[in-house]
Order: structure tokens, then C-alpha cells, then sequence
């Protein structure tokens, strides 16, 4: 009788402890599941946003005496749609220009750029950053709340799981900068800075 009873009591406990240890392990499953859809998403985020980049430069038009044979792309602040950029812009060509991608520090000089993007790190930097292109014909594109409104040319947005863009054409216009007419019937249109 009190082998039958132990032998209950073992079997019994034996399906509660694996239940206990597949609960344990499911979790650690879902967790780490978790954790890789969160970084797939922000991955594909700067890729987007580099492919936009890529192929707002076709509606863009630089003043004739701007640039050698090179479509220059600075970033700063945005070291993994950067990375996506020099992935994407490898070997290819803008109207003829090889597209070369530059990481630059926030106290260089931008002016030998076509486009400086700016990343959201930068905020605080924004204000002297902005002024430091002012006079220069290049494209400003940004992804900081206001970025356009604080006189930024192209701010890339994220809403429902897209890239949406405002453009901000006067300060296009001061940097001698035309717009194609496509580009800006598709853009949320922004005026300030």
C-alpha cells in the first residue's frame, strides 16, 4: 500500500514539475521572440528611411555649380540608416554623380555636401547645424519633431507604419534648391524657420 501511494505521489509531481519547466521555457521563448520583432522593426525603419533618401535625391535639382561628379549624402546622428545608406548607394549613380555617403561630426563642415541627413539624436544640435548649411545650396533631411519648422527642408516621419514627409519649399528656395512638383504634391507642405 505504501509503494502504491509513494508511486501516485511520484507520478503525480512528475507532469506538475515538466508543466512547470515548459511554462518556464515558453516564457524565455516568447521573450526572446519579442526582443527580435522589436529589432527587426527599428532595422527596417532606418532602411526605409535610407531608401527614401535614395530616391528623394532624383526630385531634387542643385544649382549647376554645386558638386564635382559626386552626389555627397553627410549624416550625422544617424549611424544605422547610415549603415543602410552605404549599403544601398554602393556603386550606383544620381544623373551621372556616383553617390558617396559620409559620416560627419556635428562641428564639421557640411557645405561640400548635396544632402546632410540629420538624425533625432541631434536635437539639441539642430539650431547650429541648420545655420551652418543656411547659406549652402544643401538638402536638409531630418526626423526630429519640428525639424522643418526650425527651417530643415525634409523631415521623415513615421505614422501607422509608414514614412511620411513634410517639406518645408522656402527653405528649399534659400538654398537655391528646386523641388520637383511630384515630390511636393505627395509631401505635407511646412513653413517656418
Amino acid at each position: 500500500m505504501r509503494e502504491s501511494k509513494m508511486y501516485r505521489q511520484t507520478t503525480s509531481s512528475v507532469p506538475a514539475m515538466l508543466k512547470r519547466y515548459l511554462l518556464t521555457a515558453l516564457g524565455v521563448l516568447a521573450i526572446v521572440v519579442l526582443c527580435n520583432i522589436q529589432a527587426g522593426a527599428q532595422i527596417e525603419e532606418h532602411e526605409a528611411k535610407a531608401a527614401f533618401v535614395m530616391k528623394l535625391v532624383n526630385f531634387v535639382e542643385w544649382p549647376a555649380a554645386s558638386g564635382s561628379g559626386q552626389l555627397i549624402i553627410g549624416t550625422i546622428g544617424a549611424d544605422e540608416t547610415s549603415e543602410a545608406l552605404q549599403k544601398l548607394a554602393a556603386g550606383k549613380t544620381v544623373n551621372g554623380k556616383q553617390l558617396v555617403i559620409r559620416r560627419l561630426p556635428a562641428d564639421g563642415d557640411f557645405t561640400g555636401c548635396q544632402v546632410l541627413y540629420i538624425g533625432s539624436s541631434q536635437g539639441k544640435n539642430l539650431a547650429s547645424l541648420l545655420d551652418k548649411t543656411r547659406n549652402a545650396s544643401v538638402l536638409t533631411v531630418g526626423e526630429a519633431d519640428g525639424f522643418d519648422q526650425r527651417g530643415g527642408i525634409v523631415n521623415l516621419l513615421i505614422a501607422d507604419g509608414r514614412i511620411r514627409f513634410e517639406v518645408n519649399p522656402h527653405a528649399a528656395e534659400r538654398a537655391h534648391l528646386q523641388i520637383s512638383s511630384r515630390l511636393l504634391s505627395l509631401a505635407t507642405i511646412v513653413n517656418g524657420g
